[in-house]
């Protein structure tokens, strides 16, 4: 059986796993430094309270999670990973668009098709 300190950093890394976040990144959301994170992780550090609040915070979980010993069935993205993954397909499909319309254009022209626009 794990301890505390290690049950945390266990599911303190799985999370960030799950999320799709570094060490660096989960840092940079909860205000502290990767070291910081990489000795949580490795059971070297037991966060305050506070900090723990911001991890959880960072990896959109509650805090009492952290410290679960069951295993927690959840959406393996959280809203920052929807709204990135929904800005990328954004991207994709505007020139998507963009190129669809060039190539339209560019077969209007050869086959000497007046434009539609």
């Amino acid at each position: 059986m794990t301890n505390l300190r290690e049950l945390v950093a266990q599911n303190i890394k799985k999370y960030r796993r799950i999320r799709g976040l570094t060490q660096e990144m989960l840092a940079e959301q909860a205000g502290t430094s990767t070291t910081h994170i990489g000795m949580v992780e490795t059971s070297k550090k037991f966060p305050s309270i506070k900090m723990l609040e911001k991890i959880a915070r960072a990896l959109d979980v509650d805090t009492p999670a952290l410290f679960a010993t069951e295993k927690i069935v959840i959406l393996p993205m959280h809203s920052k990973s929807v709204e990135r993954l929904y800005q990328d397909m954004s991207n994709d499909f505007q020139l998507f668009q963009e190129t669809f319309a060039r190539r339209i254009k560019d077969l209007q022209e050869i086959q000497n098709i007046p434009p539609t626009s």
